[in-house]
């Protein structure tokens, strides 16, 4: 048969089995399935004019698991006799392949060139390694596999190092599989390609019996279950988007679900199954590939045997003893403990609760000892809620890892500060200082997050739990209210910070009210920066740890001082002064009344230097049409200070954000003030949305469409919808959120948004909240990543809060329509 002929049947042979996926036939397709097709196809295609020439399979096809849409690895060995004919033999092969669509990587080299090429490049050194013979010459096969795998079994040593800093610089640039919410199946550390890795390990050591490690009989079976498993999530991607994909994204997740047979369960959507299936076997394989690895290359003989483990106090004290010492479980101690006999659930004594706090107060070596108890499916016997938890994925824009990944390096955050790691933050410092309960403080950090169980609000469900999980383990009371407070609050410095008025001083006492003492604020802000730099890189920026130390310090004050009223006002006494020094070369009555028409609110919350240099755009008598803008620089790179200056009116804050958003400006916060003579004065940072530097082109165009809508000569719907269509839209999917609360505030009612980030939001909301006769007195805009949360303190046309349930309904219905557009 012709190759034209074999490669269309290859097609249809292909196209047969990818159908039956898409028919729920799932088990008819395999990735061994797919390569005995191409193996059959491929045989009879190659047609040799001599001996001396043979058709291997490389990678991933040369060790029977070619995937749906791979690259097809390929390699024409030959002696170099006829080096015209293995063209032909390659282009008969090939061109057939290509024509059709095929990804093909090929190569052609004698046995010699595979060896040099190896020797250079360890891809190619580790897909020779799984070199498949198919059709043609065995000896010429059999000579370049014999000198590739020479190569790294005559240095077997170097080759795991080059392997072990391949995976290092793979872990580094791709994340690990194991806790991400997108993982990379093939590259991740965790992925398949750690499973190759130690496979390509075994072959470097077979001929040598002086190896230090081993891998043992149920590492071998969890590393197949794995393999098998990553295999066909890998599958079920490549076949669900038809292209090659290595990244499970959020997007993807359910119907790769569905298509595997996972179901929905009480607490547990079918995604999250499947995700923390993900995660236990990726988990698995890290384990695993971290052990045989630094087992591989320690130097000296096998550690030594350990004497048998009789309880779960003798287990945690080893643990204990091996992490104080800076060192992780050896191969012995892990056959130690698995031998050692410890019930389920186990039963708390003195011996047990000091080896566990033992543990925890070893930080990261802590955290290992910790992993490694639930590699062995041990830790859930100590903790049970930890069940619940364990490689449990959160589906938030905020958090890159799993519940349980995220509390321990929660953790091992925690006793980072806690041994004085060098920091630049000296809110942290002082804040260790005045921590004494340790032991309290690093329980509260494991459990913060206990209560996300997938059945409702996580605080009061963790407050619950870790309660019952405390009281069980016997922790004295002290240590006991710690570790619970700081469960129950644990979000309460950072949501204050970024969603409320940092100068109001009823919220100031709400939140000393809500702490009760300085140990219990220090405490509450390492967790807030341990919890932060374990969820990601949005959730601890320099503005918002600005702002939690801002509220750190208030709070602070209001502990040291007892009077709130006398702190702001010697606050504000002092501002004013500085405000005046700066402008000393300005009329003086003009600073007065620059002084005295200013709400409080704006001295309070703007530095005296950035008031001063607002003078100038804020003082002149302002026309009824007037509209007057200044920037600067802002306090963060990118960033820029935009003050804009206007008659107040019912629209306004809306007319600016849709001004802004026309002109490619996303608005990180904002600010609303409002003289005793109606001028409103709103303060912004704003950055570009994709050029980052904004010029003076675009603050023109900025000014112009302003100008245009307080003239009542342009509407901005229109174009606003228009423009947001140039821009792709958030890239996780999120709910629209909308609450009114009445108790945040003495004088307003305080509107909470949060919505997925998209150019103009924040036109949207304030310009549904104008059509509802609202007028905004204060704007908290927060942003994380692809969602905002917005905070607006408004007061209805009467100046007062809004308290009829029928008009929080409508506030509520509209603004949610009006973001959800």
């Amino acid at each position: 048969m012709e190759p034209i002929a074999i490669v269309e049947r290859l097609r249809l042979d292909l196209d047969s089995l990818d159908r039956a996926y898409s028919a729920g036939h799932h088990g008819l397709w395999s990735a061994a399935k797919r390569t005995e097709i191409f193996d059959a196809a491929l045989i009879s295609m190659f047609h040799p004019p001599a001996s001396g020439v043979a058709l291997v399979a490389l990678g991933g096809y040369g060790r029977g698991q070619q995937l749906p849409r791979s690259d097809l690895d390929l390699l024409l060995v030959h002696d170099g006799s006829d080096p015209v004919g293995v063209s032909e033999v390659a282009e008969r092969v090939l061109y057939p392949l290509w024509d059709a669509g095929f990804e093909v990587g090929h190569a052609l080299r004698t046995p010699i060139e595979c060896a040099l090429i190896a020797r250079e490049h360890v891809d190619a050194c580790t897909a020779m390694l799984d070199l498949r013979f198919l059709a043609g010459d065995t000896h010429v096969s059999e000579e370049a596999a014999a000198r590739v795998r020479s190569l790294v079994t005559d240095d077997p040593a170097a080759f795991t190092r080059t392997l072990d800093s391949d995976g290092r610089e793979r872990a580094d640039r791709v994340g690990s599989a194991a806790h991400r919410s997108e993982p990379d199946l093939k590259s991740g550390a965790g992925g398949l390609r750690d499973i190759q890795a130690i496979g390509w390990l075994e072959t470097a050591w077979s001929e040598r019996d002086d190896a230090g490690w081993a891998l043992r009989s149920h590492d071998r079976d969890a590393l197949a279950d794995a393999e098998e498993f990553l295999t066909r999530a890998r599958s079920a991607l490549q076949l669900e988007t038809g292209r090659r994909s290595d990244r499970l994204p959020l997007d993807m997740q359910p119907s790769i679900a569905r298509a595997m047979g996972f179901s929905d369960e009480p607490g547990l959507l079918a995604e999250d199954g499947l995700m923390r299936a993900v995660f236990e076997h990726a988990r698995t394989v890290r384990w695993i590939t971290a052990r045989v690895f630094g087992d591989a290359m320690a130097e000296g003989p096998p550690g030594s045997t350990v004497d048998p483990l009789h309880d779960a106090a003798e287990l945690l004290e080893a643990l204990a003893v091996t992490a104080e010492r800076g060192e992780r479980p050896s191969v012995a101690l892990l056959d130690a403990i698995e031998a050692a006999p410890v019930d389920d659930p186990v039963r708390w004594a003195p011996p047990i609760r000091e080896g566990f706090l033992r543990v925890l107060r070893a930080g990261e070596h802590g955290v290992d000892a910790l992993d490694a108890l639930d590699r062995m499916e041990l830790l859930t016997r100590f903790l049970p809620a930890w069940s619940e938890v364990r490689c449990r994925p959160q589906r938030d824009p905020y958090h890159r890892l799993t519940v349980d990944a995220h509390l321990t390096t929660a953790l091992a955050g925690m006793g980072r500060m806690l041994a004085g790691s060098e920091t630049d933050d000296p809110v942290e410092r002082e804040m260790v200082k005045q921590v004494d309960d340790i032991d309290g403080l690093l329980l509260g950090a494991l459990l913060h997050d206990i209560g996300k169980t997938g059945e409702g609000s996580h605080v009061p469900i963790g407050t619950e739990i870790a309660t019952e999980a405390l009281i069980d383990m016997g922790i004295e009371e002290r240590s006991r209210e710690l570790a619970i407070f700081m469960v129950r609050y644990h979000l309460v410095l950072p949501d204050t910070a970024t969603r409320r008025d940092l100068t109001d001083e009823n919220l100031i006492l709400d939140v000393a009210a809500k702490v009760g003492s300085p140990d219990r604020l220090a405490a509450l802000y390492l967790l807030a920066k341990a919890d932060a730099l374990a969820t990601g890189p949005a959730a601890w920026t320099s503005w918002r740890q600005t702002l939690v130390r801002e509220l750190v310090g208030r709070v602070q004050r209001a502990f040291e001082r007892g009077d709130m009223g006398t702190e702001l006002a010697e606050r504000l006494t002092d501002g004013i002064v500085q405000i005046r020094d700066r402008l000393s070369n300005e009329p003086d009555d003009s600073v007065e009344r620059f002084v005295l028409r200013m709400p409080r609110a704006y001295f309070l919350a703007v530095e005296p230097e950035a008031a001063a240099r607002h003078f100038a755009t804020i003082s002149p008598a302002l026309g009824s049409l007037d509209v007057r803008t200044s920037s600067a620089e802002g306090v963060r790179p990118g960033t820029y200070e935009l003050l804009v200056v206007a008659s107040d009116r019912p629209g306004l804050l809306s007319w600016i954000a849709g001004s802004l958003a026309l002109a490619g400006l996303s608005i990180l916060t904002a600010q609303v003030f409002t003289t005793d003579d109606g001028a409103a004065v709103d303060l912004f940072e704003v950055e570009g949305v994709f050029e980052r530097e904004v010029d003076e082109a675009r603050w023109r165009e900025f000014r112009r469409t302003l100008r245009k809508a307080v003239e009542g000569r342009t509407s901005l719907s229109h174009r606003v919808v228009e423009k947001r269509r140039l821009y792709p839209g958030p890239a996780v999917a999120s709910p629209v959120t909308v609450r009114v609360d009445n108790q945040a505030s003495e004088f307003s009612s305080v509107i909470e948004v949060g919505a997925p980030d998209r150019l103009g939001l924040l036109y949207d909301i304030t310009s549904a909240l104008a059509d509802l006769r609202l007028d905004v007195h204060l704007a908290k805009v927060t942003t994380y990543t692809d969602r905002v949360i917005d905070a607006f303190y408004v007061r209805d046309a009467l100046g007062g809060k809004v308290t009829n349930p029928d008009q929080i309904q409508e506030i509520e219905t509209a603004v949610r329509a009006r973001c959800a557009d």
